[in-house]
């Protein structure tokens, strides 16, 4: 059967499957209850005020890992303030050996695993589609994000106007998290719906994740069983304005390879306001925003790729509700706008109704992916205005919505618009369907020397279909994809197009096996043809085992033995054979994290067209080897040999240091070493590329809103030749009105 036919079968199907199955008991509530006129809550991290002995106190916690459902190894107990400013949740983590807890200082959203935390996740609107959480550990160093339900994904890059202290006693410690109000995304009138769970990590010679609700493996998502939580009354209103201007000074030297040099100096200011009109709506601007304080990017492989690679979102004026942007497909790629000179963005979130539109003029600078079956090209990214909205609807078991994006280029160019609807169905307990379609027109097409001119019209349409079966001990996924010839995504992210997809994933899994909490033996396969003619671009089956133990072990073997690959549409579809592994673990409590990976066997080369004995490899670290001081180095490797020699070595390189002068100022220092050779059968691979970059940040934070930032980095690049580029700046940022309590707070 064709996948075309494939694709309509399963979507027939869909839709005449009915949804059954009993929805899991109402977790048992926590209970908020209100200080009294004129009680303040000192942040110092005790819970020695008055306030704290009204509030009940909840400690029916269980383990979640590594064994489900067991009685905690330690004891937790939680509490619920709340006042007309911001809720208040104090956490006393008791422990029997004190000595044993792992509590270094880290930067902000460093937060994980291998320290003693605790983590609250909110959901005001009380859909349980998405959550805030808000981290501290036994330090008192903090991280804050979004849990997404659809994917049961964890995005640590939006950040809330929050705060958190701690304090240590002999029967282990005690957290207090202040929560402003004006950070939460509630609606009006609704705060019987509200929802909590807290969460404790106690990382020993097993990993322990404990919580404050049964959440088994088999759920939906890790917050689809969060707690009500009782007792909450919003003040009668809940608008604040906050403005953030800054101002950046920069000095720039930059040294051409003919020897050339040339000097920039600037002082840039840019402005981001904040509005909350009402509980649902909150609209963002930015102008001339200046992202200088962001940290580099870690290099990635991409010598021997044929498709583009995805880089993480850093920059704080795409944050807000990110998890609104988050579709089945990749529909919106926030670092497609490369450098936006202004910025306006509304958020809707209700109960049913929930999205966000925003218009971005952008002055280019970037790439536009041009996607093929074999490949990604690229053209220089011109100047741009883009339109783009979401909006998605929540009807009990049924979640669907839209994406619209408009895209016009500057100079007459042309324009890129995609449109389309989504749905995830949560069938039962065990079933759940995504989709998505989308269409898109593009008259900015390539001009034959490398760029962007007006032409006429081409169209294509992408669709996607997953359906998957999660129950305790075993997932299926069966994934469906059809992406057409003409199909361009600039706001987006689309790599390959002009393809059908199948995809087929099994897997079933056991607790307790030998020295393993769990152990799975899992089956995947995947296939990608063309459109026009049903050619094999990819195809591979291959099985895989995946298992969990003591110290923080997260091992997975995979044996590709059946993997073909095809690099262009003429060439030989070539049969690779290679074994891959990745192995986490926490060796020491000075070295809390090592992440590797490999892949070694005959691997294919992509640019000859041919197989060839190689490797890929990249390790990252986590070093403590001082309280204050943060290491984490990194390594990537990738060559292919021929008649002896190397004829492709790509290495990478990444150190990221940083010194904690203080909870709220740190040094970060990072150096990066790029290079790539590339050569033929015979011959020894010659560079092609070579690079290397250092950077120092030293910043300072009063609030989220008040920082100082200071630094310089020392860039160069090429072989032969060098392009050297030095740039000191200095950034500082003011919250000029914060106004958590609310315009009209006492």
């Amino acid at each position: 059967m064709s996948l075309r036919h494939a694709l309509t079968a399963l979507w027939g199907a869909a839709l005449l499957i009915v949804a059954a199955g009993a929805r899991a008991q109402e977790a048992e509530p926590m209970r908020a209850v209100p200080l009294a006129a004129g009680e303040r809550i000192r942040l110092d991290g005790r819970l020695d005020h008055p306030a704290w002995a009204r509030a009940p106190v909840y400690d029916r916690f269980v383990e979640r890992d590594p064994q489900f459902g067991a009685p905690p190894p330690q004891a937790t107990r939680v509490q619920v303030l709340y006042d007309t400013r911001a809720v208040y949740v104090g956490i006393t983590a008791l422990e029997t050996e004190p000595g044993r807890m792992r509590r270094p200082l880290v930067r902000d959203d460093q937060v994980n695993r291998t320290q003693d935390f605790v983590v609250v996740y909110l959901d005001p609107i009380g859909s349980r589609r998405s959550a805030q959480f808000f981290r501290v550990n036994a330090a008192g160093s903090r991280a804050d994000g979004l849990h997404t339900a659809s994917d049961d994904s964890e995005d640590f890059a939006p950040d809330f106007d929050w705060d958190a202290a701690v304090a240590a006693h002999p029967q282990g410690w005690t957290a207090v998290l202040r929560l402003p109000l004006a950070s939460l995304r509630f609606a009006e009138g609704e705060q019987d719906r509200w929802r909590i769970m807290v969460a404790r990590r106690l990382p020993r010679e097993s990993f322990h994740l404990i919580t404050s609700v049964p959440v088994p493996r088999e759920a939906s998502s890790f917050i689809a069983a969060m707690q009500p939580l009782q007792g909450m009354q919003l003040p009668e209103q809940h608008a604040f304005l906050t403005l953030r201007p800054s101002l950046t000074l920069r000095r720039a030297h930059t040294r051409q390879h003919d020897g050339t040099r040339g000097n920039d100096h600037a002082v840039d200011a840019s402005l981001d306001v904040k509005w909350r009109p009402r509980a649902e709506l909150v609209i963002d601007g930015t102008l001339e925003p200046d992202f200088s304080q962001v940290a580099l990017d870690v290099p990635q492989l991409a010598g021997n790729t044929r498709f583009a690679l995805s880089i993480a979102e850093k920059r704080p004026f795409f944050f807000e509700s990110a998890d609104l942007l988050r579709t089945p497909t990749d529909a919106f790629y926030t670092r497609s706008f490369t450098a936006p000179r202004a910025g306006l963005r509304a958020t809707w979130r209700g109960r049913r109704v929930a999205g966000s539109a925003f218009a971005i003029d952008d002055r280019g600078g970037g790439l536009v992916l041009l996607p093929g079956a074999f490949g990604t090209d690229a053209a220089p990214q011109p100047g741009s205005r883009t339109l783009a909205a979401r909006a998605r609807s929540d009807e009990g078991a049924l979640q669907w919505g839209g994406v619209l994006a408009a895209r016009r280029y500057e100079g007459g160019r042309g324009d890129n618009t995609v449109l389309g609807p989504d749905l995830l169905w949560t069938i039962d307990d065990a079933w759940r369907l995504r989709a998505q379609w989308l269409h898109a027109r593009s008259t900015a097409l390539p001009d034959g020397q490398g760029g962007l001119r007006a032409g006429a019209a081409r169209d294509g349409e992408r669709l996607f279909v997953r359906l998957n079966r999660n129950v305790d001990g075993g997932e299926s996924t069966l994934t469906l994809e059809d992406i057409g010839d003409g199909f361009r995504h600039d706001s987006g992210f689309v790599s390959q197009a002009g393809v059908r997809k199948l995809a087929l994933f099994e897997g079933r899994g056991w607790r307790g096996v030998g020295p393993f909490h769990e152990f799975w033996l899992n089956l995947s396969a995947q296939r990608t043809e063309t459109r026009d003619g049903g050619r094999t671009v990819e195809q591979q089956v291959f099985p895989g085992l995946w298992a969990t133990a003591a110290h923080n072990v997260d091992w997975w073997l995979e044996l590709h033995a059946l993997s073909q690959l095809r690099a262009t549409p003429t060439g030989p579809l070539l049969a690779q054979r290679y074994l891959a592994s990745g192995l986490v673990f926490t060796p020491a409590s000075w070295f809390p994290l090592l992440n590797t990976q490999l892949s070694i066997g005959r691997l294919a080369d992509t640019q000859d067209e041919r197989l060839r004995p190689g490797l890929r490899w990249t390790t990252t670290a986590t070093l403590r080897l001082l309280p204050r001081l943060e290491l984490e180095p990194s390594w990537s490797s990738s060559w292919l040999r021929a008649g002896g020699r190397r004829v492709y070595d790509e290495r990478l390189f990444n150190l990221l240091a940083v010194w904690h002068l203080g909870p709220r100022s740190h040094l970060r220092a990072i150096v990066q070493r790029t290079g790539l050779a590339r050569g033929s059968d015979g011959q020894p691979a010659q560079q092609l590329q070579r690079g290397r970059t250092a950077s120092l940040t030293w910043s300072w934070r009063l609030s989220t809103g008040t920082v100082i930032y200071a630094g310089a980095s020392d860039a160069r690049s090429g072989v032969g030749g060098v392009l050297r580029t030095q740039e000191a700046f200095v950034k500082l940022q003011a919250d000029l009105d914060d106004t958590r309590a609310g315009w009209a707070a006492p």
